[in-house]
């Protein structure tokens, strides 16, 4: 009996039987890179989780560094081993906390723009970002959170500005801007 109750706390979201879960399907999270500044490239990531515990209105997101989308597989790879370096650091992680009780209130159909203050956690490193949020409450009872516009994150902040400069060294480019702005369109449902 002890191991099927153990069993069955491991299959709950993170925030038990009350937590939002991130629907994958749905879900999007963009970067836009500038190389040689001149040319702006968009970038996403494919493999997204999280949850929003709705006691206590926190908020994970989940990234999966390896799942990152540039458009050309050899640059794909070349991220992952030599910006991300994803055999010690697989995944980032942006925490935050939401006010549950204001989302849960709205009528469906209703959007509220919010600020998450929040910390990711990328290449062992932590730091403040902040992220401004349109957030609309879905018929099925499911939010729908849209960036109003990108937050800015700094290569400079989580010291992957050598990774950024072994690439552009392998890609033959005189710069890539160390600084990258990110949006997302996510679901919990």
């Amino acid at each position: 009996m002890k191991k099927l109750v153990c069993a069955l706390a491991l299959l709950l979201p993170m925030g038990g039987l009350n937590a939002l879960e991130l629907v994958k399907e749905e879900s999007v999270l963009n970067f836009v890179t500038v190389k040689n500044d001149a040319v702006a490239e968009l970038m996403s990531f494919s493999s997204l989780t999280g949850s929003i515990d709705d006691a206590t209105g926190k908020a994970e997101l989940i990234v999966d560094l390896s799942s990152v989308e540039t458009g050309i597989d050899i640059r794909n790879d070349r991220m992952r081993e030599h910006l991300f370096q994803i055999d010690k650091f697989p995944s980032a992680t942006y925490s935050a906390t939401v006010e549950m009780a204001n989302l849960n209130a709205m009528a469906v159909g209703e959007q509220k723009n919010i600020e998450l203050r929040g910390e990711l956690k990328l290449h062992g490193k932590t730091a403040p970002v902040v992220f401004k949020v349109i957030v609309t409450k879905r018929s099925d009872e499911s939010f729908h959170a849209a960036t109003s516009s990108p937050a800015f994150i700094s290569a400079n902040s989580f010291e992957l500005a050598p990774g950024i400069g072994k690439l552009r060294s392998l890609a033959g480019l005189q710069n890539i801007d160390l600084v990258v702005p990110v949006t997302f369109s996510v679901v919990f449902q």
